[in-house]
């Protein structure tokens, strides 16, 4: 008998109705908003050539270190090497040949657009 009154009591104390479920997903929700908003800057922070402009385009990007890289850039129709660490940016040559420019991903392109970073134009 002890043992019905019990069970019966915990019943009572369990939440009724679907209070605790809109919390559940209200909360899987804003993570996954979140997990979303910090992949894309993730993104735009590691990948150079998510702000480009017809002016000065990266062509290609090779990195050294956690935070120095080698950069191909174009300006004018000309394309230099740049040596890029945290402290200074150093000019290093001027390509006699040029690189073609890598073909950027599609969910680049499609996590730009929802950033709103221009993108590059594909040639």
């Amino acid at each position: 008998m002890t043992w019905i009154l019990f069970t019966n009591a915990a019943a009572a104390t369990q939440p009724q109705g679907p209070s605790l479920e809109i919390v559940t997903v209200a909360l899987s929700l804003i993570s996954i908003i979140a997990l979303i908003i910090g992949l894309a800057w993730l993104v735009k922070r590691i990948n150079p050539n998510v702000g480009n402009n017809q002016d000065f385009k990266v062509i290609r990007s090779l990195p050294l270190g956690t935070r120095e890289r080698l950069l191909v850039i174009e300006i004018d129709d000309k394309q230099h090497l740049l040596g890029v660490t945290p402290q200074n940016i150093n000019y290093l040559y001027q390509l006699e040949t040029p690189l073609s420019e890598n073909q950027t991903a599609p969910f680049v392109k499609e996590l730009s657009r929802f950033v709103g970073q221009p993108i590059k134009k594909e040639k």
